[in-house]
């Protein structure tokens, strides 16, 4: 049941990092357009897109924590910690009895 929950959470954490890495994708191709010497409305148009996309866009449930592989390695850190410690805490209560 832990191994399939961890792959379900794993998924939603994968598309947030693809969403991520776009936003990154994004980026670089803007910033290989020619667009120096180009008309006024093209210069606008892409200053506009690259004011946006120096924004990260990131998937935010509840405007708490960020979908990608470094929220997911912590969520995964403390879940271990926690039944770490309470698995020890079992221990010390069934060797006191």
């Amino acid at each position: 049941m832990f191994l399939s929950e961890n792959l379900v959470l794993f998924l939603f954490y994968q598309n947030g990092q693809r969403i991520f890495n776009e936003n990154d994708k994004l980026r670089k191709s803007l910033l290989e357009v020619p667009w120096i010497d180009k008309p006024r409305w093209l210069r606008q148009a892409m200053h506009i897109m690259l004011t946006q996309a120096s924004r990260d866009m990131q998937i935010k449930p509840y405007g708490i924590f960020a979908l990608n592989y470094m929220s997911f390695k912590d969520l995964m850190k403390f879940t271990f910690s926690v039944g770490n410690v309470l698995y020890t805490k079992k221990q010390l209560t069934s060797q006191g009895q």
